[in-house]
C-alpha cells in the first residue's frame, strides 16, 4: 500500500467517526430538550378588556373660558369626562390612556388637562397641542376582573392676558386606551 492510500483511509475513518459523533450529539440534544419541555409550555393565555365610557367616548366642547387649574368639584369653565375600564379576562394588564385630537381651534398648548383616578388622585397633567395624540396617563396597573374609573378635566389656561380671541373656539377629540398584558414568569 502506498502512503497516499493510507492517508485516504485515515481521513475516511476520521470522517465516519465525525459523522457518528454528530448524529449521537444531535440525538442526545433532541431527547434532552424533549425531556425538559413542560406540559403547559405552549399554553397561550389571553385576556379581554372592556371600556365603558360613562359619558361617551368623544370629547366635544366649546364653552371654555380662561381659568386657573380647576379641581374635581369645579363646574364652570371646565370640560369633564368620566369613564371606566374593566378587565374581564384572566391576566393583569397595564394601560396607556391617550387623547386623540381631531380639531383644536384654541392656541397650541392653551388647553390643559388633568386626569384623576377613582380615589381622586391626580395621575397626569399637561397641555394639549393643536392636533395629534397625547399620552395623558401611562403604566396604570389593572388587575384581572377589576374595573378602574377615571375623570379627565380640560380647561383653557388663564395666561393673564386678553384671551377674548379664544371665544367660540371648539375642541374635538376622543380617547384611545391600549392595554398590555403583564407577563408572569
Amino acid at each position: 500500500m502506498t502512503s497516499k492510500s493510507k492517508n485516504d483511509i485515515f481521513y475516511f475513518m476520521v470522517l465516519i467517526l465525525t459523522m457518528i459523533t454528530m448524529v449521537v450529539g444531535m440525538t442526545f440534544t433532541y431527547f434532552n430538550l424533549m425531556a425538559k419541555e413542560d406540559d403547559d409550555s405552549t399554553d397561550i393565555r389571553t385576556g379581554t378588556l372592556k371600556i365603558n365610557y360613562v359619558d361617551g367616548s368623544s370629547v366635544n366642547t366649546y364653552g371654555l373660558y380662561p381659568i386657573t387649574e380647576p379641581n374635581l368639584n369645579s363646574t364652570y369653565g371646565v370640560y369633564r369626562k368620566h369613564f371606566a375600564v374593566a378587565s374581564n379576562g384572566t391576566l393583569d394588564q397595564t394601560l396607556q390612556i391617550y387623547i386623540n385630537i381631531t380639531e383644536n381651534q384654541f392656541d397650541n398648548n392653551a388647553l390643559r388637562y388633568a386626569i384623576y383616578d377613582s380615589s381622586n388622585r391626580k395621575i397626569g397633567i399637561g397641555s394639549l397641542p393643536k392636533s395629534g395624540s397625547v399620552l395623558i396617563a401611562s403604566d396604570i396597573y389593572l388587575e384581572s376582573n377589576t374595573t378602574k374609573e377615571f375623570t379627565v378635566l380640560i380647561w383653557l389656561e388663564e395666561n393673564n392676558q386678553n384671551q377674548n380671541y379664544e371665544q367660540g373656539n371648539t375642541f374635538t377629540g376622543g380617547f384611545d386606551i391600549t392595554a398590555s398584558q403583564i407577563k408572569y414568569e
